[in-house]
């Protein structure tokens, strides 16, 4: 069990285990998996720990995320998650599947280079439809490096006039694309806000040479860190969430087989860290923000959500994933906030009847996150 705040120090320990073949029933499926996400005993101490053992977390909306990395840091604040971003010590680029994650500075250079070439063939298409063809985005990429350069950090507003000023015509949606693909060729990434506008910053500037990981198998590496932090998950799972091929995933997974143990549920084979203990049901719940990766981190969400109710947790007309409410690792409603100078209020839609426990311990873990933005709540 992760019973230290080093990421390394947790795979090395499981890997000297002897991987065997465990049988589970599917319920046994949410209760490792709220272990191994870091929800129901947390180990780590700071932002970029979680982030590193995570290997990387789905960062689409900004205040979700960091309430994503918050959850599995107990006494964290929004601010102090904010500060990690300004210090360095958390990125967030686009990385896996092409979408905003949080990633590690020491992992960014190398994960990009594995999953870049796969988001690049998928986005190419995109940019030749706003007639950006290669020369016209190496003619960007450049003059995003030159406007960048000693440490400048510009909004993306600021780089569309560069971009405009130096001859790049590209509509909003197309400015999207370049900063996209500059992001991919490691040339940038997020940089702290400025006020509630977002930044971009160099990527070399962001994270120098010698805070860089270089693993010598990082298919391998990614597939360690995804089944480490996510397990019990497939090999389809690994696929969905690295962006890659199926032949890929089960060629990651083949080369860490030895350092994982195999479920088996159902007839279906899944990967988990060695040597866990059985575990009892946890009850406690979890108020979740949309796009966490306690459900987006799988193709396969059926071990935490009714079937009936996957289609509450759709995106919403503007491109939101439901925040979740989460008791004994199972979804069991959604909750919206509304954020006040003062506090937050906080509403609730369970998706079946609740016992009074559990919605107290909604009110727990409303109270949570309302300490978590330094405000009082309401719920509703």
């Amino acid at each position: 069990m992760a019973a230290t705040v080093s990421w390394r120090s947790i795979f090395s320990v499981n890997s000297n285990l002897t991987a065997k073949i465990r049988f589970m029933k599917t319920a046994g499926i949410a209760q490792y998996r709220l272990l191994n996400q870091q929800l129901s005993a947390p180990a780590f101490k700071t932002a970029g720990e979680v982030v590193r053992w995570m290997g990387a977390m789905q960062a689409q909306d900004y205040a979700g995320a960091k309430w994503s990395i918050g959850v599995r840091l107990p006494g964290s604040t929004d601010a102090g998650i904010e500060k990690a971003v300004g210090n360095k010590e958390i990125i967030r680029t686009w990385a896996l599947r092409g979408t905003w994650h949080w990633v590690a500075p020491a992992d960014v250079h190398w994960m990009l280079r594995m999953v870049s070439p796969i988001i690049q063939r998928k986005y190419t298409p995109h940019l030749l439809k706003e007639s950006l063809d290669k020369a016209a985005v190496k003619k960007s990429n450049n003059i995003l490096v030159k406007a960048l350069q000693d440490g400048e950090v510009l909004t993306r507003e600021e780089l569309a006039e560069v971009l405009k000023k130096k001859g790049i015509k590209a509509s909003h949606y197309g400015i999207g694309h370049l900063l996209l693909h500059a992001s991919q060729e490691q040339l940038i990434c997020m940089g702290p806000r400025r006020g509630k506008q977002f930044t971009h910053v160099l990527l070399d500037d962001w994270v120098p040479k010698e805070q860089r990981y270089e693993p010598a198998d990082p298919l391998a590496e990614l597939a360690l860190r995804y089944y480490s932090s996510h397990g019990p998950a497939t090999e389809k799972d690994f696929m969905w969430w690295a962006g890659i091929t199926l032949g890929d995933a089960r060629k990651g997974t083949a080369a860490v087989k030895d350092k994982l143990e195999t479920v088996v549920v159902e007839g279906v084979t899944y990967f988990m860290p060695p040597g866990l203990p059985d575990l009892k049901k946890n009850g406690a719940v979890h108020l979740l923000p949309g796009f966490d990766e306690y459900l987006l981190g799988y193709t396969d969400r059926s071990a935490a959500v009714d079937k009936a109710h996957l289609h509450k947790l759709a995106m919403t007309a503007n491109g939101q994933f439901s925040a979740t409410i989460v008791a004994g690792g199972q979804v069991r409603g959604i909750w919206t906030r509304t954020v006040g100078t003062k506090e937050v209020a906080i509403e609730t839609e369970h998706f079946d009847k609740t016992s009074q426990a559990v919605q107290q311990a909604v009110g727990t873990a409303a109270r949570r996150y309302a300490k978590f933005l330094g405000l009082k709540v309401a719920l509703e």
